[in-house]
C-alpha cells in the first residue's frame, strides 16, 4: 500500500514537473540524456518505464539527479558526475547496489533509494560519501544491515529505514553517526531495542515494529532526543524511569500499544505533546500526569475510561489540546477541567455521558472548539454554554435530547447560537415519541412540556379562570398532571402554566385549545382534558 502511494506521489510530482517543464525552455536541452528531461542547467529528472539501465550522457554539471518511475534495476552512477548533491530513486525495481556504486560522488549531501525491491546492502556501499547529511532508504525489502554499513556516514543528521524487514539491529550498527539528530525505524519487524549512545539524536521513530518491551537504559544514550515515537507496537507496560534522562524530550507518541496504566512520574517535564490514543486504559491515578506544566496536547482517545480523577489535569496550566473521544465516560466532576485556562479544544465525543455539571467549562472561556456528539445526554444545564466564547464551535448531534421543559435553556441558547453548531442537522428529538425526528431548531418553546413530572418535584400553579361560562380543576394521576375543564358555552380555552423547578428556575407556557368546528356541542357541554 505504501509503495502505491509512493508511485502515485511520483507521478504527481512528474506531471508538475512536465508542467513545468512545458513552461520554461530548459537551459540545457541540447545536452540532455535521452528518456530524462533536464528542469534546469543542473537539475536532471528521468522517469520512463522503457528506461532499463542509467543514461551515460548525464551532462558533468549536473547537481540533482532524480530517476523514479523506471525500468531501472541496477544503479550505476558514470564517475564523472562529482557534482552532484542529491541523488533520487524512488519507486524503481532497483534490486541491487553495487559496492561502488556512488564511488567518486564526493559532493553527495542527499542520497534517496526508496520504494524499490532491495533486500540487502554491501558493508561499503556508502564508503567515501563523508558529506552525506540525509539518507532515506525507506519502503525495501530490507532484511539484515551489516554492522559497519554506516561508518563513514559522520555527518549524517537525518536516517531513515521506514517499511523495511528488518528484525534486529547491530548494537554498533550506528555507533559512528556523531551527528544523527533522526533517525526512523518504523513499520519493520523489530522485537526489541538496544540503541547506541546517539548524542546527538533529536527524532527516533520506532512506531509500526513489533517492540513489546523497553529495557531501562534504552534511551540512556540520546539525552538530546526531541521526538521519540513508539506508535503501533506491543508495549503493554512503561518502565518507570525509561524517560528520566530525556529532559529535552517534547513529543512522546504511544498511540496504538496496548498500555493499561501509568505510573506517577513517568513522563519528563519538557513534554509538550504526549498521544496515548488506542491504548487499553481502565482508569488514571490522579498523579498520571504531576508535573508536565509545558504540556500543550494531550491525546487519550480511544481507551477504556469510565471515569476521570477530578485532579487529573490539575497543573497542567499549558494545555490547548484534550482529547477524550471514544471511551466509556459516564461522568465527570464539575472541578476536572479547572484551572485550564489556555485549553482551546476538547473532544468528548463518543462516550456515554448522561448528564454534565452547570460550571463544567467554568475555566474554558478561550475554548475554540467543544465536541459532545454521540453521548446520551437528553438535556443540559441552565447555563453550561454561558461562559464560552461566542465564536466557540460546538458538535453536539448524535445525542437522545428529550425535548420536554430541561430542554427549555439549550433551547434557547440554540436560537441565538446555532451558527456555532457545526452539526445541527444532527440535534433532533429522540423523545417524547410525538417528537422524535424533529428537529431542535423547528420547536416551539410552548411544545417543550414536562407531562410526567410529579407534583412533589415541581410545583405547578395553572391560572384556572372560573366563571360562569368555564369550571377548571387541577388534579395528579400516576404522576400525570391533569387539568380538566368544564365548558358551558361553545368556546376556545387558554390557560397560563408557571413551574417553578426545585433549583428555583421558572417557566412559563401557554397552552390553547382552539374550539374545533367539527365538534358538536351537546346540551351546552363539553369536556375536556388538557
Amino acid at each position: 500500500m505504501q509503495e502505491k502511494m509512493k508511485i502515485r506521489h511520483a507521478v504527481a510530482l512528474l506531471l508538475l514537473l512536465q508542467f513545468c517543464l512545458n513552461a520554461v525552455p530548459s537551459v540545457a536541452s541540447t545536452s540532455c540524456p535521452s528518456l530524462c528531461q533536464c528542469f534546469s542547467a543542473t537539475t536532471v529528472i528521468c522517469s520512463d518505464p522503457l528506461m532499463k539501465a542509467m543514461p551515460v550522457d548525464i551532462p558533468v554539471q549536473t547537481t540533482a539527479l532524480i530517476v523514479l518511475a523506471s525500468g531501472v534495476r541496477k544503479i550505476t552512477i558514470q564517475k564523472c558526475l562529482g557534482n552532484l548533491t542529491k541523488l533520487v530513486f524512488l519507486s524503481n525495481p532497483v534490486q541491487n547496489v553495487s559496492h561502488d556504486a556512488f564511488k567518486g560522488l564526493t559532493s553527495l549531501e542527499e542520497l534517496e533509494i526508496s520504494g524499490s525491491h532491495l533486500l540487502a546492502l554491501e558493508a561499503e556501499t556508502f564508503n567515501k560519501l563523508d558529506k552525506l547529511t540525509k539518507l532515506l532508504l525507506n519502503n525495501n525489502k530490507i532484511t539484515l544491515l551489516a554492522p559497519s554499513i554506516f561508518d563513514s556516514l559522520e555527518k549524517l543528521e537525518t536516517l531513515q529505514l521506514r517499511g523495511n524487514v528488518l528484525t534486529s539491529l547491530h548494537r554498533d550498527l550506528f555507533h559512528k553517526l556523531y551527528n544523527l539528530q533522526e533517525l526512523n525505524l518504523s513499520s519493520n519487524k523489530l522485537s526489541t531495542i538496544c540503541t547506541s549512545k546517539l548524542r546527538k539524536l533529536k527524532k527516533l521513530d520506532l512506531g509500526l515494529n513489533q517492540i513489546t518491551y523497553l529495557s531501562l537504559n534504552t534511551f540512556s544514550g540520546n539525552p538530546q532526543l526531541q521526538i521519540l515515537s513508539l506508535q503501533g507496537n506491543q508495549i503493554t507496560r512503561i518502565t518507570p524511569g525509561i524517560f528520566s534522562q530525556l529532559n529535552n524530550l517534547e513529543e512522546l507518541n504511544l498511540r496504538d500499544n496496548k498500555i493499561t496504566a501509568l505510573n506517577a512520574g513517568l513522563f519528563p517535564s519538557n513534554l509538550k505533546k504526549l498521544t496515548l490514543r488506542g491504548n487499553s486504559l481502565i482508569q488514571l491515578s490522579s498523579a498520571a500526569f504531576t508535573g508536565l506544566h509545558n504540556l500543550t496536547h494531550l491525546d487519550l482517545s480511544q481507551n477504556l475510561l469510565s471515569s476521570l480523577p477530578a485532579e487529573l489535569f490539575q497543573n497542567l496550566s499549558s494545555l490547548e489540546h484534550l482529547d477524550l473521544s471514544e471511551n466509556a465516560l459516564q461522568e465527570l466532576a464539575s472541578t476536572v477541567f479547572r484551572g485550564l485556562l489556555q485549553i482551546s479544544v476538547i473532544d468528548l465525543q463518543k462516550n456515554n455521558l448522561t448528564s454534565l455539571e452547570a460550571d463544567l467549562f467554568t475555566d474554558q472561556g478561550r475554548m475554540s472548539r467543544l465536541s459532545l456528539a454521540r453521548n446520551r445526554l437528553e438535556n443540559l444545564p441552565y447555563g453550561i454554554f454561558e461562559l464560552l466564547d461566542f465564536e466557540c464551535l460546538l458538535r453536539l448531534g448524535g445525542n437522545p435530547w428529550r425535548c420536554d421543559c430541561d430542554l427549555t435553556y439549550f433551547h434557547e441558547w440554540l436560537y441565538y447560537n446555532s451558527n456555532t453548531v457545526e452539526d445541527l442537522s444532527q440535534v433532533y428529538c429522540t423523545n417524547p415519541p410525538p417528537f422524535r425526528g424533529v428537529s431542535l431548531t423547528t420547536m416551539n418553546k410552548e411544545q417543550l412540556v414536562c407531562v410526567n413530572r410529579s407534583i412533589s418535584e415541581t410545583q405547578c400553579t395553572i391560572n384556572l379562570a372560573t366563571d360562569s361560562d368555564r369550571q377548571c380543576s387541577l388534579q395528579e394521576a400516576n404522576g400525570v398532571i391533569v387539568v380538566t375543564c368544564k365548558l358551558m358555552k361553545c368556546t376556545d380555552l387558554k390557560l397560563d402554566v408557571y413551574f417553578h423547578q426545585a433549583d428555583g428556575r421558572t417557566f412559563d407556557y401557554t397552552l390553547s385549545q382552539p374550539w374545533s368546528e367539527s365538534v358538536r356541542c351537546l346540551n351546552g357541554t363539553v369536556i375536556l382534558t388538557v
